[in-house]
């Protein structure tokens, strides 16, 4: 084995030293992106229109073609371009160079002036656009290498193994909002990617054997991308003439290998590997290959740096401001629109609200309140208990789970009862073996059974049982086409809660007690005095298969105190999205059965869309349109948010969940639903995540949905151990197409009360 040098890490203390000016004054809570030195006001620009040579064939997509052609044009002419619609550009400065997209001859016509006002959200959109393109002539690129603003690379590295195989740099994904006023805000997500440093030939000898090792190839010296997994050697030289090949390596390398590096290595005449590219099984230089930087092969490789890159890749708020205030700082004046990014954080353009408050909204047993559903179950017992229902315990009989037959019932018994849910509980056991068992295992189960626990084995068990299937998907699906719902539990948890004789208070074990009750038909716990007209929310969701392809559209209903209605998802068909009648048999399924069944109606819905709601907003509308409802439409983007710190006694921490940023002008606001008390200052995940929420249309305003959707993250029947980063009914949406995805219930079929928590 050929060893490799040793590479010093970079120094945190470097970092900090160049943080010369405090960047907040005093304490308090911020967004964490920073702000431009000024604003985009009355900017004039010239739009123009694309002609096309031969034109966009109608099966094309103009939309992607118009993305390229402003691409080549921003290129080409070295000037920020904005997209303005299908086959329309925009640009501060002259276009006069044709470009060839997609094979086609495209020469852009100037059409008129327009002047933007960042007010009006399409012209918004286009300043942003403009600000986007400038920003990556700002990005020094001795610095930084790129292909798009979502994944900006630093050259030098964090930190390097002690081995001198791989390194961690950081990473930068840059997104651009523009304030009502004009001012452009950047957020700046860092995170670290990890890069191999030394190439195949320095990691092995011909006596190894390479076989399995996933590689890539060196782009330092070879203009071809590719990945690959290593075969084993071959019998032949780099300078061999190969009969299947037609040629040598060597001269097949000819204009894709650097050419000074290229006669180097013909001097040398390496032995060559084997590689399998997809199906096909080729020759390849290892000196051109680098190991995949993938964790399970770090970790084979070089475990102390496997630990060490696991240990660092979740940033805390003072690390993360460090690394994002370091590259705002490296960005030059950003041209033509002439603005320089301030490093933050800043509240600019919003209104901080503090949603949690001084009085708890959450309700349990006793009408007693609590801020946090763990502790509320607890101290006070659930809202409304099931009544009289039964619970049935369904356990292998194989002696390992002797233990838990004898011990776990009576232990869930008492942890129910104390929370306020006594149950009758009843003993079950099945054979482990093929799938037959486990369906035959489902239908001895009593028929007035209200919730079944399953204990099964956990994968790794299940795999070193010999004959034996996973019986998770059988049992869950079998119980619940008999309409018993289920929970299922691994052994180790179990075995764990029994080791410690677990109170309910224990993490793991009110998760599984808060939905035992809540399928069972309880509940755990409801919002007290939401805010707003709102009778029930409506989620919706659009799944999507192993291929990105959209493969369901479901939704789920939550009523205005939180609880569980019902929940429905169909299927669609390759690439399509849901349709206005989707939209119409949710409402008519899932709100209409409300009003039968509660002898009460439903006026005011508030549709929570995951995603751009923009994108589908007129089949929405369509599919809404008839109904004597009044209606809210939301959009709920899981991404892209910038992440929110409180700086005290001189440094970023983490802040207190319940936090609203709202700016009204482009009704949108920022909400931090997780964070201090329910996580410490140590977090191992680093700074909690944000939602974004988008309001298209409706007389709610956006204060009052943004605290809507932050009481909607308390509300997990399955986790009061941890509130959702994701208001329930987007939750449960995607839950419920989840079932109707295994198989668990039918499409179309409406899925009563948390069945799928």
């Amino acid at each position: 084995m050929t060893n490799s040098e040793n590479t010093t890490d970079s120094d945190d203390a470097d970092e900090q030293r160049r943080l010369h000016h405090s960047p907040v004054n005093g304490e308090g809570t911020y967004l964490m992106h920073s702000r431009g030195n000024k604003a985009l006001e009355n900017l004039t620009v010239k739009e123009y229109k694309l002609n096309v040579s031969p034109g966009v064939k109608q099966h094309e997509d103009v939309d992607r073609f118009t993305a390229s052609a402003k691409y080549w044009l921003d290129q080409v002419h070295g000037v920020p371009v904005a997209q303005a619609g299908n086959l329309r550009v925009i640009s501060i400065t002259n276009l006069s160079r044709d470009v060839e997209v997609w094979g086609k001859s495209v020469s852009p016509e100037f059409v008129r002036h327009r002047t933007l006002d960042p007010a009006i959200s399409e012209d918004n959109d286009d300043l942003k656009e403009l600000v986007q393109s400038a920003l990556r002539r700002a990005i020094p690129k001795d610095k930084y290498s790129f292909r798009f603003l979502n994944d900006v690379v630093r050259e030098s590295p964090a930190f390097v193994a002690e081995s001198g195989k791989f390194a961690a740099h950081p990473t930068y994904d840059l997104r651009v909002r523009i304030t009502s006023d004009g001012v452009p805000l950047l957020h700046v997500e860092s995170g670290h990617t990890l890069r191999a440093t030394t190439t195949v030939d320095q990691l092995i000898d011909e006596g190894d054997d390479p076989s399995g090792m996933k590689v890539e190839h060196d782009t330092t010296h070879y203009d071809q991308r590719g990945s690959g997994e290593l075969v084993g050697w071959s019998d032949s030289q780099y300078t061999d003439h190969i009969d299947d090949v037609g040629n040598s390596i060597y001269g097949l390398h000819e204009g894709d290998v650097e050419e000074e590096f290229r006669e180097q290595l013909k001097e040398k005449d390496p032995r060559l590997l084997r590689i399998r590219y997809g199906n096909d099984t080729k020759y390849q230089l290892p000196h051109l290959l680098l190991p995949s930087p993938r964790l399970e092969q770090i970790e084979e490789q070089d475990r102390d740096f496997h630990q060490r890159y696991n240990e660092e890749k979740g940033l805390l708020p003072q690390r993360r401001h460090i690394l994002a205030s370091n590259f705002v700082e490296d960005l030059q004046v950003l041209p033509t629109v002439d603005i320089e990014f301030l490093p933050g954080p800043t509240n600019y353009g919003y209104e901080l609200t503090r949603i949690r408050g001084e009085s708890p909204r959450l309700v349990f047993g006793g009408e007693n309140r609590h801020t946090m559903p763990r502790r509320g179950l607890v101290d006070h017992g659930v809202f409304n208990s099931p009544g009289q229902y039964r619970v049935g315990v369904l356990t292998p009989a194989t002696s390992i789970f002797d233990e838990i037959r004898e011990e776990f019932l009576p232990l869930l018994v008492r942890r129910l009862r104390e929370i306020g849910a006594p149950a009758a509980v009843k003993n079950y056991t099945f054979e482990l073996g093929d799938v037959s068992t486990y369906t035959e295992a489902a239908h001895s189960v009593d028929e007035d059974t209200d919730v079944v626990v399953a204990v099964v084995p956990d994968k790794e068990q299940a795999d070193s049982l010999p004959g034996m299937e996973d019986p998770f998907d059988e049992l869950k699906r079998s119980l619940m086409r008999r309409g018993i719902p289920s929970q299922m539990m691994m052994k180790p948890t179990i075995d764990e809660l029994l080791a410690i004789n677990a109170s309910a208070g224990n993490f793991s074990f009110i998760n599984a007690l808060s939905a035992i009750v809540a399928k069972a038909g309880g509940t755990p716990w409801v919002i007290g005095d939401l805010p707003g007209p709102t009778d029930a929310f409506m989620g919706l969701d659009v799944t999507r298969d192993e291929n990105n392809q959209h493969a369901g559209a479901s939704a789920s209903v939550v009523l205005n105190n939180g609880a569980v209605f019902a929940a429905e998802s169909t299927t669609l068909q390759s690439g399509e999205k849901f349709q206005a009648d989707h939209i119409n048999q949710f409402i008519r399924d899932l709100v209409h059965d409300f009003a039968s069944s509660h002898e009460e109606n439903i006026r005011h819905v508030t549709i929570l869309r995951d995603g751009k709601i923009h994108e589908q907003v007129d089949t929405i509308r369509e599919g809404l349109s008839g109904m004597d409802i009044e209606f809210d439409m939301v959009g709920i983007r899981k991404t892209g948010q910038p992440r929110v710190t409180t700086h005290e006694d001189d440094e970023f921490k983490i802040a207190d969940k319940g936090l609203g940023f709202v700016d009204t002008d482009r009704e949108e606001s920022i909400l931090h639903p997780w964070g201090v008390p329910e996580t410490t200052q140590d977090n191992q995940q680093g700074t909690p995540r944000t939602i974004g929420i988008v309001k298209d249309s409706g007389p709610t305003d956006l204060h009052t949905i943004t605290e809507q959707v932050y009481w909607l993250t308390e509300m997990h029947f399955g986790s009061p151990a941890r509130s959702t980063r994701e208001p329930v009914p987007i939750k449960y949406a995607d839950a419920a197409a989840d079932y109707v995805r295994k198989g668990f219930v039918a499409p179309g079929e409406v899925i009563h009360g948390p069945a799928y928590l």
